[in-house]
């Protein structure tokens, strides 16, 4: 006997039923044992079709334990209900470092007089878009987050409304940085880099228990110190290597991967962990098609938008620069306003 749907660990959304009186009804399905006379699911009887057995249930907010007996045989499993991210967009950029030693080189008046922190102070004061900012810890040629002053800690506090800063990686090189990393490592390199955050921007900016770790991929022990560290939710792209080994998935499996890659959030139970799938990488798309290819998202896609691209794009001492680069930007926050998705931070809507 199993669960056909929903499986262990997944977050319900209304795309997998329909809204009523706040409570979003699932039809859940059971596979249960040729000859089964009678299914129950929470102790209801369900309803034998073709070669499954169903029930619609209603689900509230948070965790939900769905037990299914026929006899002797049972199964059991947890799923989960987030209901203050249905239609919620996220903004996170991958790769922080340049702005920061700009900003710590040119010595601006303003944190705003550079370039990049000014174009998401603009699209905040246009959409009300939060945007998260994924940081590492030194540039590779010199500069380290230690160096970078605390003259501009009051402007960070006041854009906590609007900004965060967490740990993305100790630096860009070399790639697939933590794909064999313990436990012990991911944990010091997340220290080092909060603590930069903190002395250089205030404790509140911080506080995001979510993260997208460098090529979002890591060990089980390795997500495990992210968690211990406070993170509760890892964003991903739960795609598939040219050898279709699991790519960009953390240290999840083949069958694990292919879940997750659509849903909008998964549970890993046996750890406590969220998975959430980046839904478009800005910088991987011409800007004429992002609206397009938002479009196309299915509805199990759809609920929760959480939007990705690169630092390095902005900059045109880069070798592939995108001089669109903040139109492309602008496209997808319009997409997600035009069509009544409101800006998030993930932490805030996991519950």
């Amino acid at each position: 006997m199993k669960f056909i749907f929903p499986i262990d660990g997944d977050v319900l959304t209304p795309a997998d039923g329909r809204l009523e009186e706040g409570r979003l009804l699932v039809c859940v399905r059971i596979s249960a044992p040729a000859g089964a006379r009678q299914v129950m699911i929470n102790g209801r009887p369900a309803i034998k079709e073709g070669a499954f057995w169903a029930l619609e249930l209603a689900f509230e907010a948070g965790k939900t334990r769905l037990e299914a007996t026929a006899g002797a045989e049972r199964a059991e499993i947890t799923v989960y209900r987030f209901p203050k991210a249905d239609r919620k967009y996220r903004l996170a950029i991958d790769d922080i470092i340049w702005s920061l030693r700009d900003v710590a080189e040119k010595g601006y008046t303003s944190l705003f007089e550079n370039p990049f922190f000014a174009l998401f102070r603009g699209l905040y004061e246009e959409f009300g878009t939060k945007t998260h900012l994924n940081i590492y810890y030194h540039d590779g040629a010199g500069f380290n987050l230690s160096m970078f002053p605390d003259r501009y800690r009051a402007e960070f506090e006041a854009a906590a409304e609007w900004m965060r800063l967490t740990f993305h990686a100790r630096c860009d090189q070399p790639d697939h940085i933590y794909r064999t990393a313990p436990y012990e490592e991911i944990r010091r390199d997340f220290e080092q880099v909060t603590a930069e955050i903190r002395r250089f921007a205030g404790d509140r900016i911080w506080r995001e228990p979510v993260n997208g770790l460098h090529f979002a991929e890591t060990t089980r022990a390795g997500a495990r110190a992210l968690r211990d560290c406070g993170i509760r939710c890892l964003l991903g792209y739960y795609i598939f290597d040219r050898k279709g080994n699991p790519a960009v998935s953390y240290y999840l499996d083949r069958a694990q991967t292919e879940h997750a890659a659509g849903r909008d959030f998964w549970v890993d139970n046996s750890e406590g962990i969220i998975f959430s799938k980046d839904k478009l990488v800005l910088d991987a798309w011409p800007l004429a098609e992002i609206p397009a290819q938002l479009d196309a998202l299915s509805p199990q896609l759809a609920g929760t938008v959480n939007f990705v691209t690169h630092e390095q794009y902005f900059y045109p001492f880069y070798s592939h620069y995108q001089p669109d680069y903040p139109e492309k930007l602008r496209a997808a926050v319009r997409w997600a306003t035009e069509r009544g998705y409101e800006p998030c931070f993930l932490g805030d809507v996991l519950e």
